[in-house]
């Protein structure tokens, strides 16, 4: 099993309670789910990714060019994650190749979550 996460289950994000506990939520049932099915070899693993590109999600806080480039800024490897980098890692996570692999939270940001929340707001015009 994956679930989908954020990483704003542990970089606080002011103004986003709602989404921070909710996905803090999903990430310690899914550890919690992890220890209850091993045993009938179920893995359950999250991934949380940071900005996708081609998603609602950004378009709703990236709106505009410029916002785009402020939010694409906060990245260290210096873009958008694509739908394929996110699926790639699921591929990953479903496969023999991770078969060791339960209860894990993989980030899948580009780095974004070891700059600190300030950084995730940009171009959000939260930080102002």
């Amino acid at each position: 099993m994956i679930g989908i996460s954020a990483t704003h289950a542990f970089v606080p994000i002011a103004y986003q309670a709602h989404v921070c506990a909710a996905k803090a939520g999903i990430d310690i049932f899914s550890k919690t789910l992890a220890i209850e099915w091993a045993s009938a070899g179920v893995r359950v693993n999250v991934i949380a990714p940071g900005p996708v590109d081609d998603t609602e999600g950004m378009r709703r806080l990236a709106p505009t060019e410029e916002a785009r480039h402020k939010s694409m800024g906060s990245v260290p490897l210096g873009r958008f994650a694509s739908k394929d980098d996110i699926a790639d890692l699921a591929i990953f996570l479903c496969s023999d190749a991770a078969a060791y692999i339960t209860g894990a939270v993989c980030v899948c940001d580009g780095g974004q979550s070891l700059l600190g929340s300030r950084s995730m707001l940009m171009g959000t015009g939260l930080t102002q």
